[in-house]
């Protein structure tokens, strides 16, 4: 029999955050459908977690110059990074302080000064209002502009990774990464990293915790739904998926890293750069490294991949940003990062390999977002709820962490459990209950 009792949609927030509390149960495995599919968790997670969090918002390599821009978002509220003629990165509310019209709409481009498109007030890049059309003529000689600059959002950098966030009070950017910085250095700080191109971008009809969640843990699914990669030569076998490690840390970050490697996966020239920038325990890792997939909490997701095209192996560097448009949809935004000192040949090469694995058109891509888009449809709607449909996370509940691994975190030593999930939905739990 149908169970009629449950509606979010007519309870209080206090309700909801309830029924939360009583139905998420990550420390046995129990995840419900109806988390991915509820506009009411939808909403309520907008609240909670993305005006609370840090939140991606691109790379500094993307703004080099002074007076180089870029507009993204945070929490759905459209801001403008720039670096000013002093140097300093700021991120500003893309809103004009008068009467909040949309002040920049480019999405990249290089200018000291904004101009209000509606009544032509003008800003300064570090949010200065400095200039009002017919100021003296109409609001008369004392009229004070210092009242007017632009709101200034926090913005923090970690290996030129940039992250912004609406909340004040959120602990600062370093100490909310945690020990994860020890595996974004190999991410994004073995060397001095750039962004090549503008990010690209698409939209997947999908709830945004489904990227996070494949991203953050998920390696079982690789030899069934990425099956054709075997086929293609690309890997050696339907199981390399398995092996390596599992690893978390607070804050619902996670990582699964792919081991061992008996081909070194990055320019060889480039070793030296490399021990400068890491510790001798972290170049161990990335001189053994097949693959690190991992999600920095909440919807930051990132990856090596090194696999064989045309004959030859090569490895490309990406993260990717799960931006939520609705609770069935989602903007990808996907960045191509590559060692700036590397050769052209290498930087062809890589993204060249990108673009056949990770891109919109790409081979992993375009089995994911079917699966993506399939699983939300499934969660959404009545049904779920009212039947109560629980999803199954308790692989790996029976293991251990091994105590002798070299960095820091929860570690488990192959990849095929669900530690991860449970691990990022325990913090998110945190976050829509506190």
């Amino acid at each position: 029999m149908v169970k009629t009792n449950i509606n979010l949609e007519d309870m209080s927030q206090k309700d909801v955050v309830e029924y939360l509390s009583e139905s998420v149960q990550p420390e046995i495995g129990a995840i419900p459908a109806s988390l991915l599919g509820d506009p009411k968790i939808y909403d309520l997670e907008h609240k909670k977690v993305f005006l609370k969090t840090w939140i991606f918002v691109g790379h500094e390599s993307e703004i080099p110059n002074k007076n180089d821009f870029i507009t993204r978002d945070v929490a759905g509220y459209s801001v403008i990074i720039t670096r000013g003629a002093d140097g300093e990165i700021r991120c500003l509310y893309n809103m004009c302080t008068h009467r909040g019209m949309k002040l920049c709409r480019a999405d990249a481009g290089n200018k000291s000064l904004f101009t209000c498109p509606y009544h032509g007030f003008n800003f300064k890049n570090n949010g200065d209002c400095v200039g009002v059309p017919l100021q003296k003529d109409i609001y008369g000689e004392g009229f004070d502009k210092s009242g007017l600059g632009l709101h200034q959002v926090r913005i923090e950098t970690y290996k030129g990774l940039m992250f912004g966030t609406w909340n004040d009070e959120a602990e600062p950017l370093e100490d909310f990464l945690g020990d994860f910085k020890w595996y974004l250095d190999i991410l994004a700080g073995r060397a001095e990293m750039e962004v090549l191109g503008p990010p690209q971008r698409f939209i997947i009809h999908s709830n945004w915790k489904i990227g996070a969640d494949n991203f953050v843990g998920d390696s079982y699914h690789t030899m069934v739904t990425h099956g054709s990669i075997v086929k293609l030569g690309m890997v050696p076998s339907a199981t390399y998926s398995k092996k390596g490690y599992q690893i978390y840390t607070n804050n619902g970050h996670g990582l699964n890293l792919g081991t061992p490697n008996l081909d070194f996966a990055f320019p060889e020239e480039l070793k030296e750069e490399y021990k400068s920038n890491l510790t001798a325990e972290q170049y161990d890792v990335l001189s053994n490294l097949k693959n690190m997939i991992g999600n920095i909490f909440p919807n930051l997701s990132f990856l090596i991949s090194h696999t064989k095209v045309k004959g030859q192996l090569i490895s490309n560097t990406s993260v990717r940003l799960w931006r939520p448009v609705g609770v069935d949809k989602m903007e990808v935004i996907t960045w191509f990062l590559v060692e700036k000192n590397a050769s052209a040949d290498w930087k062809r090469r890589s993204r060249e390999s990108f673009v056949l694995t990770f891109s919109p058109s790409g081979i992993f891509e375009q089995d994911d977002t079917e699966v993506f888009t399939d699983i939300t449809a499934a969660a959404s709607g009545t049904m779920p709820l009212v039947k109560q449909l629980t999803f199954n996370y308790t692989m790996g509940l029976h293991r251990k962490p091994v105590e002798d691994f070299i960095g820091p975190g929860v570690v488990f030593d192959d990849k095929f459990t669900e530690a991860n999930q449970r691990n990022f939905y325990r913090y998110w739990l945190d976050l829509m209950t506190s």
